[in-house]
């Protein structure tokens, strides 16, 4: 297993990451979630500590201020008492639903900006190793759990630290609020609450953007390759070159067979003589020019050369015509404007022996 990761030290190709993802293995941070939500959360909170106040305050001050005479129980009916509730309700929910509202989603987008949409088709698939209590102990027992636990104690030591080191001096002033009139009382506990808040997300917001460097950094490594590994996908993706080789071969074999097959609708073979063959053909009524309908070299040149005897096609030897045409042409193509004189003077010479034998 050692010398299988020694060997993993290349950088995963792209098609390598996009299985890993639908697999579900991406770089996510819980702790990004979490500061996202405190941060959003106390600023929420922060933004309504005005309107929240003075709402709780109002609340509070009439429940402290009614008259409550010895039976006053007896007196109170079932929808005096539902009054109460449902006002209670309302208050405390149409404070707290935007903030519950904005943390949740603020939650949702951190995660969702670290993994982008991604749904698994094998979510739902049942794993019985999961289930073993052999491998739960070793997974709770292996040396990631451990770190995960230390960075876990190192992170609330830290956050406590931080709270108590912010909070040291108006600590001092909690004995002092006793002195206090309940309209002073919340608004110090708010802005108390609000700066332990604001701090404690902070500090979790830098241990967060740690957080994921690192989780990065470790989705990266797990997924390395080996050199061996990128060739073999490589491979995969392009195709057995062996395979490949021989499609080339019958592809080229075909176009062989329809290039000579060709041959016999030509007016003209020119040669070279013997090393080049260039076949031609020329109808006034659809052509603009001459068209290469099939060319070869060696063999394949006397092929050609045999082919146009077969199918009584003149065969007129012109080295520089034939060497050009060879050169520059591709079959299927027009002849250059260059050529159209030495092309049409062997095609007047060819259409005149024809005469002449008819």
């Amino acid at each position: 297993m050692a010398e299988d990761r020694d060997n993993k030290t290349e950088q995963a190709t792209p098609k390598r990451k996009e299985e890993a993802r639908k697999e579900g293995q991406v770089a996510v941070s819980r702790d990004v979630s979490t500061a996202a939500m405190l941060l959003g959360g106390v600023g929420l909170l922060g933004a309504m500590l005005p309107v929240g106040l003075q709402k709780m305050t109002e609340m509070t001050r009439q429940g402290l201020t009614l008259p409550f005479p010895g039976e006053w129980y007896r007196d109170l009916s079932i929808d005096q008492v539902y009054t109460i509730l449902i006002q209670t309700a309302v208050t405390v929910g149409s404070l707290s639903f935007p903030i519950v509202a904005g943390v949740v989603l603020l939650g949702s987008a951190a995660t969702l900006l670290q993994t982008g949409f991604l749904w698994r088709t094998n979510a739902f698939k049942l794993d019985w190793s999961r289930i073993s209590p052999a491998k739960g102990f070793a997974r709770l027992a292996s040396l990631r759990s451990v770190m995960e636990l230390i960075k876990g104690l190192l992170k609330i030591a830290l956050v406590t630290g931080i709270g108590i080191w912010i909070t040291r001096y108006d600590v001092l002033r909690i004995p002092e609020l006793i002195q206090f009139e309940l309209s002073g009382v919340l608004p110090l506990a708010g802005s108390l609450a609000f700066k332990i808040g604001l701090a404690v997300s902070g500090v979790i917001a830098l241990l967060a953007v740690l957080d994921y460097a690192y989780q990065r950094y470790e989705w990266e490594r797990s997924l390395r390759m080996s050199k061996q590994e990128i060739r073999e996908e490589q491979k995969a993706a392009e195709g057995d070159p062996l395979i490949k080789s021989r499609v080339r071969t019958v592809q080229r074999e075909l176009v062989k067979k329809r290039m000579l097959a060709a041959v016999k609708t030509a007016d003209v073979v020119i040669t070279n003589p013997t090393h080049l063959a260039v076949a031609l053909k020329y109808d006034t009524a659809t052509m603009a020019a001459p068209v290469v309908v099939a060319k070869g070299a060696g063999v394949i040149a006397e092929r050609i050369r045999e082919l146009a005897r077969h199918h009584n096609v003149p065969v007129v030897e012109n080295k520089f015509v034939a060497r050009t045409i060879f050169k520059l042409v591709d079959i299927g193509k027009e002849i250059p404007h260059d050529l159209y004189r030495a092309v049409a003077e062997i095609l007047a010479f060819v259409y005149r022996a024809r005469g002449v034998a008819a």
